[in-house]
């Protein structure tokens, strides 16, 4: 018996099927290299790897859109917005204003290139529009919906590798400082929340329009898996973004069959309960103390910084340059000791402190026209169910607004944002199917000698920028990932050679000059090491770590060298002095001091930097020493109190509290302490614990 015809619904595959061409594979390689790429053999492993690629692909795709409009070759009709260049005007005024804002920044080389983690500068903000622009002018329907499934299904290997490192699992050689185990490919648990939360109305409106039982089954696994990994990420920015494109998501879908006075009532209800939701989330944050405080805490010293160049700001990626002048104190007590801040964690604030407030205007409405034509093509459709990847674009954008209100744009949610856009702005043209070699072109092909001149310049100009934008920091990055597994051997000859070749290799770097001149310090090579430290410092020169580093070369140098320490001194005052407020420089400051006999300083250095943070315990231990030598016991008996409270594993601690016990006649005291002191190191300074563990015997 032959068994019926299936249903086009029950025929249809689980997994899209792709017909691109050259331009839409291109586009396709982004969707999926950029969430999914890492590199093991560089030291930025994550985010500067992707930034790399994503930008050579980017312009890639620019240069396949040149030869097109050289050769006239047929490409989709501009919607009516880009045609009668509203959207138009508007993202090439932000290209020039973000232009003018490197030209005058701070520090043009970095605000050009960003910095060597983040890569976060002109080119890449400039690859984005220039991604938009291709996509929104050259993309049809079919291809809109199949790029959606795609970057949906880049969810599956992220939410699996997440499970496994929740799970205890780490199958990658990662490089990272991130507290939390899920780093998936993103690199930090808030980046995987971040990317997830886009995905989630992009995955329900796949499954909501998906074709067969099949297919719906996928998408709703997938949906579940997005949820369970977001929750445990424990990133709230991702909680927040992901309710919110549900939310709006719905509201799309439901909005159509409503009259317009329901639809505006019910907007604006939505929007005053979401502004509502995360006043009483940043209240409760600021309350507990956690990282919505130290957002809190960011975002009032960011806008210290904005006023002073208010229009153009300081540069793309050179917030950390400045922000320690206004480094709040208390900001220690939310993020730990050490950590710089290079985001303000806020786009709003992020982009006007980078580019300037007219940027950000500008950029805040080149998002409004794109949303309001996909909104307008969405109610106006007749055919919801056919569109609703249009409706989960529109809601996964908004997601990114909010979310980017408590966090910052990584590569994986910075491409997808921009490329949903494009796919929106793109949406209202009528889907053109691609034409048959023996038809015609749309448009004239321009003459020979253009074409040729054209192409020419446009391949000299791609191979020049991909070399110097994107394949020198690579190949020196690999240099300095040589340098950091030679130093985790224990060769650091061989490191040297390496931090040698990544800074020569990228000389603007400041980072691969430290990681040479730390080395060289560590070999003895002082006068190398100084040099290195010298340029690190001239390249970010209101930066207060290189010259703490200097001066702690200077004043290990000094046990050979004494001339060295007024350098070592000169070193540290330019650090308080670009960092009035961060107490770590104060606490290194002071050890120095303490350690050349110089007790007065040290007092006063180890006194101010527990006044600035009243939870380092080795501040506290160095004024604890200070104090006794002095001649202050109670305040010494007191500042070691604190030291082993905040450090209790520490026997020279212990040691100094018994001997402060002990100078003051309290011999029980003085007895726990050290016997505190020798369980924690029984070889600890054995000349002195002896004499004191005499004295007490005698007593």
């Amino acid at each position: 018996m032959e068994s019926p015809p299936r249903t086009s619904a029950e025929s249809a595959p689980i997994l899209p099927v792709f017909r691109f061409g050259l331009q839409e594979s291109l586009w396709l390689l982004l969707v999926l290299t950029t969430p999914l790429f890492v590199n093991f053999w560089v030291e930025q492993q994550f985010e500067a790897s992707k930034v790399w690629l994503l930008r050579t692909l980017i312009w890639l795709s620019l240069l396949v859109w040149l030869r097109e409009w050289l050769t006239g070759s047929q490409r989709r009709p501009l919607t009516p917005a880009i045609r009668v260049s509203a959207i138009r005007r508007w993202a090439v005024a932000l290209g020039l204003v973000l232009l003018l804002s490197t030209l005058l920044s701070t520090n043009p080389s970095i605000a050009f290139f960003g910095t060597l983690d983040r890569a976060g500068g002109l080119l890449t903000q400039i690859s984005y529009l220039l991604l938009f622009a291709c996509v929104a002018t050259r993309i049809d329907v079919p291809t809109s919906r199949q790029l959606v499934q795609v970057a949906v299904l880049t969810a599956f290997p992220i939410c699996l590798l997440a499970l496994a490192q929740a799970a205890g699992w780490q199958p990658f050689p990662v490089i990272t400082d991130a507290r939390s185990p899920l780093t998936t490919t993103l690199g930090r648990a808030n980046f995987t929340g971040a990317y997830l939360a886009l995905l989630l109305p992009l995955t329900l409106a796949a499954a909501q329009s998906a074709q067969s039982r099949p297919q719906r089954g996928v998408y709703a696994a997938l949906l579940l898996l997005e949820l369970a990994v977001i929750g445990l990420t424990q990133a709230r920015a991702a909680w927040i973004a992901g309710a919110a494109g549900l939310a709006v998501l719905l509201w799309l879908q439901a909005a159509p069959r409503w009259s317009r006075s329901v639809r505006w009532l019910t907007g604006l209800a939505g929007l005053l309960t979401g502004i509502g939701g995360l006043l009483f989330v940043l209240q409760r944050g600021i309350a507990s103390g956690g990282s919505i405080a130290a957002r809190w805490t960011i975002w009032q010293a960011s806008l210290r910084l904005l006023w002073p160049r208010l229009w153009l700001g300081y540069g793309a990626d050179t917030l950390d340059l400045h922000f320690p002048a206004v480094y709040p104190p208390q900001l220690v007590y939310y993020q730990g000791r050490g950590v710089a801040v290079d985001r303000a964690h806020n786009w709003l604030l992020d982009w006007s402190l980078s580019y300037g407030v007219v940027a950000t205007l500008l950029l805040s409405g080149l998002i409004f026209l794109v949303l309001r034509q996909g909104w307008q093509q969405w109610a106006n459709s007749g055919q919801p169910h056919e569109n609703y990847w249009l409706a989960g674009a529109l809601a996964a954008s908004c997601a990114q607004l909010v979310g980017n209100l408590f966090l910052f744009e990584v590569a994986a949610t910075g491409l997808l944002f921009w490329l949903l856009l494009a796919i929106v702005a793109a949406a209202p043209a009528p889907s053109v199917p691609r034409p048959l070699p023996s038809l015609p072109p749309l448009s004239p092909a321009r003459p020979l000698w253009l074409r040729a001149v054209g192409m020419s310049a446009g391949v000299a100009l791609l191979l020049g920028a991909v070399w110097q934008g994107n394949l020198r920091p690579l190949l020196a990055d690999v240099h300095s990932w040589q340098g950091t597994q030679a130093m985790g051997r224990g060769d650091a000859t061989t490191a040297l050679a390496a931090y040698r070749a990544a800074s020569a290799g990228q000389p603007g770097r400041a980072a691969y000059w430290v990681a040479l001149g730390l080395t060289a310090a560590q070999l003895g090579e002082f006068a190398e090491a100084e040099a290195a430290l010298k340029q690190a410092s001239a390249l970010r020169p209101t930066d207060p770590v290189p010259y703490t580093q200097l001066a702690a070369l200077y004043g290990r140098w000094a046990n050979t060298a004494p001339e060295r320490l007024p350098q070592a001194y000169a070193a540290y005052e330019r650090a308080i002095a670009l960092a009035p407020t961060i107490g770590l420089s104060f606490q290194q400051y002071a050890d120095l001091a303490l350690r050349v006999g110089d007790s007065a300083s040290a007092l006063r250095l180890a006194q101010r930097a527990v006044d600035l943070d009243a939870t380092d315990g080795t501040a506290f231990g160095i004024l604890g020493w200070a104090e006794m030598e002095a001649g202050h016991l109670a305040a010494a008996q007191t500042a070691f109190v604190q030291a082993v409270k905040w450090q209790p594993n520490s026997a020279d601690y212990h040691l100094g509290l018994a001997i402060a016990h002990f100078q003051q006649d309290n011999f029980d005291e003085a007895r726990q302490a050290l016997q505190r002191s020798l369980l924690l190191d029984p070889t600890y300074e054995p000349a002195l614990t002896e004499q004191l563990q005499q004295a007490l015997r005698a007593q």
